[in-house]
Order: C-alpha cells, then sequence, then structure tokens
C-alpha cells in the first residue's frame, strides 16, 4: 500500500451486537466470518457507503445512521448487558453468583445466556477486564507496584494476577510493561484529550 490509510473501527458495548442484530454472540467471539451472511444484507451497503465517503466524519455520520436506525424503539438495557456493565464498572472484581443474583436467575442459566449476549463466560469476562485494568493501572502509575496493582484489582496475591497474566497474554506482568505503550498508552491519550 502506499500514501495514506485510514481505519475505522466499531467498538460496542458489552451485548451491543446481540442487541442490534440479534445474532448469538457467541457464535461471533474468535471466529472469521462474512459480515453479509452473518449480519445481514444491510452490512454489505454499509461497507460500502463507509468506502465511499470521502472523510472520517462522513464515515461516522454514516455508521452512526446505520445503527441507530437498528436500535430497538424500547431502548432498555437487558439484564445481562446490565451485569456486564457492573463487570466494567467494578473492574472485573465481581462474583459471578452475585451478579445472577441482582438478574433474578440461576447461575447456570445466567451464565449461558451471558455466552449467548454477550460471547463469553461471565467468569472470564470478568478475567480480561481485571487484566486489562490492571495493564491500564500500570500504565498510568509506572512507579506502581505490580502487588499494589493485584490487591487494588481484589486479586488474593500476585501470584494469583500473574497465572492471570500468564493464561490471558502468555506472559507475565513484567514482561507485558514492555508493550504497555503500544496498547494502553493510545486509550489515555485519548482520554486526556476528551477531558
Amino acid at each position: 500500500m502506499q500514501g495514506r490509510v485510514d481505519a475505522f473501527t466499531i467498538v460496542f458495548q458489552p451485548g451491543g451486537v446481540f442487541r442490534l442484530f440479534s445474532v448469538p454472540a457467541e457464535e461471533l467471539t474468535n471466529n472469521d466470518f462474512d459480515g453479509e451472511a452473518v449480519l445481514g444484507r444491510r452490512i454489505g451497503e454499509l461497507e460500502r457507503r463507509l468506502g465511499d465517503a470521502s472523510s472520517f466524519s462522513g464515515r461516522v455520520r454514516i455508521a452512526d445512521d446505520f445503527l441507530c436506525g437498528r436500535r430497538p424503539a424500547f431502548d432498555s438495557i437487558g439484564a445481562v448487558a446490565h451485569s456486564a456493565s457492573k463487570v466494567l464498572l467494578g473492574a472485573g472484581n465481581i462474583r459471578v453468583s452475585d451478579l445472577a443474583y441482582a438478574a433474578g436467575l440461576g447461575i447456570r442459566q445466567f451464565e449461558r445466556r451471558f455466552r449467548h449476549e454477550i460471547g463469553i463466560a461471565p467468569k472470564l469476562y470478568a478475567r480480561i477486564v481485571r487484566f486489562e485494568a490492571a495493564l491500564r493501572r500500570r500504565a498510568a502509575a509506572p512507579e506502581m507496584q505490580w502487588t499494589d496493582i493485584a490487591h487494588s484489582l481484589g486479586y488474593h496475591d500476585q501470584m494469583h494476577m500473574v497465572h492471570d497474566f500468564n493464561r490471558l497474554s502468555g506472559g507475565s506482568p513484567t514482561a507485558i510493561c514492555g508493550q504497555l505503550d503500544m496498547f494502553v498508552q493510545p486509550e489515555l491519550r485519548s482520554a486526556g484529550q476528551q477531558q
């Protein structure tokens, strides 16, 4: 490729794809698929319109119009999506049994509905959220010790956090430190610009 390349990404809130397209999120998670085949012919039309747009603001307007047009008339957040938001707000430090109880569901039924709407099991979702929270805290305060980060996020001890890091990223917290700028710093910079 030559010249300037613009990337356009749409990030959905937990449960957003399920609510807009009524497609089980677990069918989309970690899969490669043709958008039109799974989400319908209108996705192909959206892709073509985005490609024809001459400006970033034009692409945003086109995507916004399309997605708002798909929004349900009765716009309330379901119990599962609300639970996923609670996990985000709690930085992943929340018990699945408490979420199920608050949603008025048994644990197994809650886990099935969570996978169906969010795409992964609630416990894994919470672990990923807590992992990302640890990365953001370290990026925001590089002088902070990993032990302090582990305790602030509700890990039993630092080894529990190290175990999660290894399972989710293939490396230890210290090994990931060298890559923080690539993944976390742009997010922190953009958040700072919005304030």
